[in-house]
């Protein structure tokens, strides 16, 4: 019987086994294999031909954090310790005016047309880290002259102060120290013919999460160089302070106070100061004359600015004195401005507020659009001064700014001029205007 099971138990073994071989037959293991490894091989040459365009790339690339680095925003390129930079910048101002000027006198003419007011390009950027520099030009397109602006060095490494030496904008008045492409006007207020401008000197600056000291030195300047204020060759102190009590950016409000003020010692005894009504294609309808006689300038100029959201209100006054020599009378003159702006938009100028520098900025925005109104004063009379067009001149001015991007705006303006001249000299004079004027700049 165990014979039996055990011959059995073979047999179906042996079976087994020839069934599984019949199962198989079909099969080359081998051939798979071989497959196998054709695939890896295939695998590993993509590898390796990947890893030799990476490896090529990596040579191509080596010391690439050391290439300068170019900023996509601005026409600005970075050394890439980031202690050297070059930026080019500018700005173009193209005014158009037309004018009313039957009421104007003694040959008085206020153009009509077209002009470039502004048209001024520039470097600026890093020397070293400390160091900073600009340099701005000034092309006249009439006469196919190009000015220089402003050229200077400013050494930064010495928080929170900064020193600078070389031609650059005096420190006096708010609406001066606002730059041209930021102002909110075509022209500035009538206290502007009273600041020295950018002068070659030296100066120091700090300031604080809400305020700013300003004091520079004038070597020789142009406070009056018969063109648009007033001297030559005159050398003395400058001065601003401002403070900003109130002052939240985001939340749209400032109280800003400020005072300026300077000293200038006079080398060739002789100061003008004259001034247009608005307009800069226009004659100056109130002018002193050439004051003979001149020893020193002292001036003073207090300002403020208020803003509540969209809403706005600015005013400056200076007062000026020019001290005279042999026996002659000193000479008092004054004038200022007041305005007041909203934001039909809902835009704040309090946005654009650079307390460091007690100043106004870009206002970043885009489609804003801003209405205006000024009274802006001037008194060219006083004894002493017996120019024929020495006199009073009040502006009118309404305003409409529209803001297309930060960087292009156009500005309309609406002037009447009233000029009350002193008997004995040129006959009362009114002009009405209407200027406007495309901004660009970069």
């Amino acid at each position: 019987m165990f014979k039996k099971a055990l011959l059995g138990g073979v047999a179906f073994a042996a079976l087994s086994l020839g069934t599984a071989g019949a199962s198989f037959a079909g099969y080359d293991v081998n051939a798979r294999i071989d497959a196998l490894e054709n695939e890896l091989r295939a695998l590993k040459s993509q590898v390796d031909s990947r890893d030799a365009k990476i490896e090529a790339l990596e040579a191509k690339t080596t010391g690439i954090e050391n290439f300068p680095k170019f900023d996509g925003k601005k026409l600005k390129i970075t050394s890439a310790d980031g202690k050297y930079s070059m930026e080019l910048f500018g700005r173009i101002q193209i005014d158009a005016s037309i004018a009313d000027q039957d009421d104007l006198q003694n040959g008085h003419d206020i153009g009509a047309g077209l002009e470039f007011r502004r048209t001024r390009f520039g470097l600026k950027g890093k020397l070293g880290g400390d160091f900073e520099y600009k340099i701005e030009a000034s092309f006249d397109a009439p006469s196919n002259t190009v000015d220089l602006e402003e050229a200077y060095i400013s050494y930064v490494g010495w928080d929170p102060a900064e020193l600078t030496v070389g031609k650059f904008k005096m420190p006096y008045s708010l609406e001066e120290q606002t730059s041209s492409r930021f102002i909110s006007f075509l022209e500035r207020g009538n206290n502007n013919i009273f600041a020295p401008g950018k002068n070659l000197g030296g100066g120091v600056s700090f300031g604080g999460d809400n305020y700013g000291v300003s004091v520079a030195y004038m070597f020789a300047g142009d406070l009056v160089d018969g063109s648009d204020n007033g001297s030559n060759e005159d050398n003395g102190i400058v001065a601003r302070a401002t403070v900003a009590p109130m002052f939240d950016k985001k939340g749209g409000s400032l109280l800003h106070l400020g005072l300026s003020s300077y000293y200038l010692s006079d080398q060739d005894g002789t100061a003008r100061f004259r001034q247009r009504p608005g307009i800069h294609n226009a004659d100056r309808l109130v002018d002193t004359g050439t004051i003979a006689n001149v020893d020193d300038t002292w001036s003073i100029n207090p300002e403020v600015a208020f803003v509540a959201g969209p809403f706005s209100a600015q005013a400056e006054y200076a007062w000026t004195q020019v001290g005279r020599t042999n026996g002659n009378s000193d000479i008092d003159l004054h004038g200022g401005y007041v305005y007041l702006s909203y934001f039909l938009t809902g835009e704040s100028r309090a946005s654009a507020y650079k307390a460091g520098s007690g100043k106004f900025d870009r206002l970043k925005t885009e489609g804003a659009w801003e209405i205006l109104a000024r009274v802006s004063y001037l008194d060219l009379e006083d004894n002493g001064i017996v120019a024929a067009d020495r006199g009073e001149q009040t502006d009118y001015t309404l305003g409409l700014n529209h803001y297309f991007n930060p960087n292009v705006r156009a500005l309309v303006n609406y002037v009447y001029a009233d000029v009350d001249h002193p008997t004995g000299a040129t006959q009362d004079e009114e002009a009405h205007s209407l200027g406007a004027r495309l901004a660009v700049d970069f």
